[in-house]
C-alpha cells in the first residue's frame, strides 16, 4: 500500500494521516480485488492529470513531445511537471537544455504508475466485459533479404489476424534512430550497444565465408583467417571480419574492390567470382546447395550474428505493438 499511500496523501488532498486510514481500511476491507481497484480509482480520480503529463514526458523523451501527443503548451506541461515534484518533494526529472532524463526515484514512479493504470484498464474492462481490439498505427524499420523474407510474412499474418492494425514497414539500411524517428519496432542484427533500447532476440543468424569455385581455383590458398588480406573481400559493412582464434575472437582486417550494403549484390558478386564474401547462412542457402558456392572455414565462424526485434524503453506501450512483439517472438525462431 506504500503507492497508494503516496499518491493518496499527495494528491487527493490527503494530508491528514487519520484521514487516510480511514479510507485506507475501506479499501484494504475489500476482498475483491476488481472492486478493491475501481474505488482505488475513486481515490485517484482527482490528480490523474498530473500524472497523465508525467507519464506522456517519460514515453515521449521531451516536454514539446509530450505537449504535441496530448495537444497542450509546453509550458503546461512544464508547470505540471513542476507541481507534481513539489507535491512529492522529490526530483522525478533531470533536466538540461538537450535533454531530460528520469532520476532513480522518477524511475520506480513510473514503473508504479504503469502497473495502477494497466490495473484500472484491467478492471475496467473485466465489469463492462470489454474486449480490447487492438488498431492504429506501427512503424517498423529493418532492412535485408532476412526482414523481407523471415519477418514480413509473419507481420502480414498479424495483420490478417487484427485488420485494424496499420502497419508500415520501412526498408532502410541505415539504423535510424528510433526515438527521434518515431518509429516502434526494428529488426537489427549482430551486436548491439543503445542502452535506450530493448532487445529480444528473433533467430541465431549463421555466418559462412563464401567463394566460388572459379574464384578458389585462381587464388592464393585460403588455409586460416589470416590468409584472408591476400584475396579479395567483397565487403558489406564493415572491413573488420571477426572469426574464432587460438585465444579468442581476432578480428581481420580485410580489403576488396566491392562494396555494398545490400547482401544480394554481395551475393552477385560472389557467384560471379568476384572475390570472398562473409554473408548470413540463410542469404546463400541456394546458392550453397547448387555448388556455386562453397563454404570455407567453418570452424572458425562466429555465430554472434543473431537478429534482435529492437524497441525504445517506455512505461506505457500500445497494445497493438505489445501483441506484435510476442507474435514475431513466437512465430520467428
Amino acid at each position: 500500500m506504500t503507492v497508494c499511500y503516496l499518491i493518496a496523501r499527495q494528491f487527493n488532498g490527503m494530508h491528514n494521516e487519520d484521514h487516510y486510514s480511514k479510507d485506507n481500511s475501506l479499501l484494504l476491507s475489500c476482498n475483491n480485488e476488481v472492486l478493491f481497484t475501481l474505488i482505488f480509482a475513486q481515490v485517484i480520480q482527482g490528480m490523474w492529470q498530473g500524472l497523465d503529463i508525467f507519464l506522456a514526458v517519460v514515453e515521449h523523451g521531451s516536454f514539446s513531445k509530450a505537449a504535441n501527443a496530448l495537444d497542450v503548451s509546453t509550458s503546461h506541461v512544464s508547470r505540471q511537471i513542476q507541481q507534481l515534484e513539489s507535491r512529492l518533494g522529490t526530483v522525478l526529472l533531470q533536466r538540461t537544455t538537450r535533454s531530460i532524463k528520469l532520476t532513480e526515484e522518477g524511475l520506480a514512479y513510473a514503473a508504479k504508475l504503469k502497473d495502477i493504470q494497466h490495473a484500472l484498464l484491467d478492471a475496467n474492462n473485466e465489469l463492462q466485459g470489454v474486449q480490447h481490439t487492438p488498431k492504429g498505427p506501427i512503424r517498423i524499420t529493418g532492412a535485408g533479404d532476412f526482414v523481407a523474407n523471415r519477418v514480413a510474412p509473419v507481420i502480414v499474418q498479424f495483420c490478417q489476424l487484427y485488420p485494424e492494425v496499420d502497419v508500415h514497414l520501412d526498408f532502410n539500411a541505415r539504423n535510424v534512430d528510433l526515438i527521434e524517428d518515431g518509429f516502434d519496432l526494428a529488426i537489427r542484427f549482430g551486436r548491439l550497444q543503445d542502452s535506450r533500447l530493448i532487445a529480444r532476440k528473433l533467430s541465431t543468424r549463421y555466418m559462412k565465408l563464401l567463394a566460388s569455385p572459379d574464384y578458389l581455383a585462381k587464388a592464393p590458398a585460403l588455409r586460416s583467417p589470416q590468409d584472408l588480406p591476400q584475396h579479395n573481400c567483397l565487403i558489406a559493412i564493415s572491413n573488420r571480419w571477426r572469426f574464432l582464434g587460438d585465444e579468442g575472437i581476432d578480428e581481420i582486417k580485410v580489403s576488396g574492390n566491392w562494396r555494398s550494403n545490400n547482401p544480394q549484390a554481395i551475393l552477385h558478386a560472389c557467384r560471379s567470382g568476384l572475390g570472398i564474401a562473409h554473408l548470413a547462412e540463410d542469404i546463400a542457402e541456394q546458392s550453397l546447395a547448387s555448388g556455386e558456392l562453397v563454404s570455407l572455414l567453418d570452424e572458425h565462424q562466429v555465430n554472434d550474428n543473431a537478429s534482435w526485434l529492437v524497441y525504445p524503453r517506455k512505461d506505457l506501450m500500445p497494445l497493438r505493438v505489445r501483441l506484435l512483439i510476442d507474435f514475431l517472438l513466437a512465430h520467428i525462431k
